[in-house]
């Protein structure tokens, strides 16, 4: 009888089984095939004769015809059987792949692709388990399932990102980082690894002035600030600085001040946007915008002169974060992304990210590094075979060449490793 439904859409056909389902009571596969067949024998019956008309059936229009009854009640039954023997195909499948998962698990000397394929495997059972409807038998029993390969799923995903950063931990020790060394790395798909990039360095210098300078955007576009408005810079904002423009307390556009900080990494002109900001507008900022760690409480400072009101606690971030705010700035998902893209790009300091990729695939596109007595470090943007990626390592003791050397090594790996 599987030419009754012939003709009927996937769509129609769910909507015939859902509505059977909830009009009858049938609770398995086999219950339904009982009747069916039951339906098939009342079809092959003759039909009983029609009663002559009345003045009442004149009146009043009569049922369907029994055999039409019929025949819509099994095309129903025959809707419902496809819709659960599609129901318990997938299940079924979902279950072998789910088995094929554990079994890639348990293998010994666990690799990156065998880790790659149980996380396959888990994905692939829970699509399955996705294709079958809610109003099937095996619902239920479909609904705990997808929990259980949910669980496993994220964790074989975790498995996965450990096994792709590996490389990470490999490369921080050749090139002679130290063990308390952070290391982010993103393409813009956000496909990430990481090595400690959670963990907060003991200070990020003034990789700071980053989030401080994506603040500003955000201030100037939502309230329509034009960036050649001036801001004077007070004299209690001045500390040992590199800035060459900015050396005497006056009005200065906040274009300038947003490329000093960026481009010759001034001090005075960060202390100045912090006090135009304000630190409780940046934090709130950093904060809607999911950044969990990342806040700037204390100004910057050079090698003695400590400026006015430096403010309380100390300023913070990880490797993660702010690999993920260069991200969204080359992806341009933050405010004032292509002056934030041209102002890394003008960088006057080259002496890490830069000089680490010359020699390399990879090609620059832009950089902030951070230097104090406590920590270096730089997050910086690079193209390789024409993908963008984010690349943050801060350590501390280690110098320039380690660190030079390890972004190369980052780089030359990708360059193999597109995916990582």
């Amino acid at each position: 009888m599987a030419a009754v439904v012939a003709g009927i859409g996937l769509v129609q056909m769910l909507t015939i089984a859902n509505s059977f389902s909830q009009s009858s009571n049938p609770r398995s596969l086999d219950e339904l095939y009982k009747i069916r067949d039951r339906l098939v024998t009342e079809l092959e019956q003759p039909p009983s004769p029609s009663p002559e008309p009345t003045l009442l059936s004149r009146l009043v229009p009569l049922a369907a015809n029994p055999q039409e009854q019929l025949l819509q009640q099994l095309q129903a039954v025959e809707a419902q059987i496809l819709v659960e023997q599609r129901a318990n195909d997938n299940l079924q499948q979902a279950v072998r792949l789910a088995n094929r998962a554990v079994e890639t698990k348990r293998q010994q000397n666990q690799s990156l692709k065998s880790s790659q394929q149980t996380q396959f495997f888990w994905h692939q059972a829970l699509n399955n388990l996705q294709e079958v409807p809610q109003y099937s038998f095996l619902a239920s029993l479909t609904a705990s399932k997808t929990q259980e390969y949910r669980e496993n799923l994220t964790a074989a995903t975790s498995q996965v990102q450990q096994a792709k950063s590996d490389f990470l931990a490999a490369v921080a020790r050749e090139s002679g980082l130290s063990g308390k060394a952070s290391i982010g790395v993103c393409n813009l798909s956000r496909q990430c690894v990481n090595l400690r990039g959670d963990v907060p360095p003991v200070s990020p210098a003034s990789l700071i002035k980053l989030p401080i300078a994506v603040a500003l955007m955000q201030k100037v576009e939502k309230e329509k600030i034009s960036l050649k408005q001036e801001v004077f810079v007070n004299r209690g904002n001045f500390t040992e600085d590199s800035s060459t423009q900015i050396l005497s307390p006056k009005n200065y556009p906040l274009q300038l001040l947003l490329e000093e900080m960026i481009d010759r990494s001034s001090n005075t002109a960060t202390n100045q946007l912090i006090d135009y900001l304000g630190a409780d507008y940046i934090n709130q900022f950093l904060d809607n915008r999911g950044y969990q760690v990342t806040r700037v409480n204390f100004k910057l400072m050079g090698e003695k002169i400590m400026p006015s009101n430096p403010g309380s606690g100390p300023n913070r971030l990880t490797a993660n974060e702010l690999t993920e705010m260069m991200v969204q700035i080359y992806n341009g998902e933050t405010p004032g992304a292509k002056l934030l893209i041209e102002t890394l790009n003008r960088q006057y300091d080259r002496a890490l990210g830069f000089a680490a990729l010359q020699g390399t695939k990879a090609q620059w596109l832009g950089e902030k590094t951070g230097q104090n007595s406590l920590v270096l470090g730089t997050t910086l943007a690079m193209s390789i075979d024409d993908e963008a990626y984010v690349m943050t390592v801060i350590d501390t003791r280690s110098g320039d060449l380690q660190m030079r050397q390890s972004i190369s090594k980052i780089a030359d790996y990708i360059s193999r490793n597109p995916g990582f």
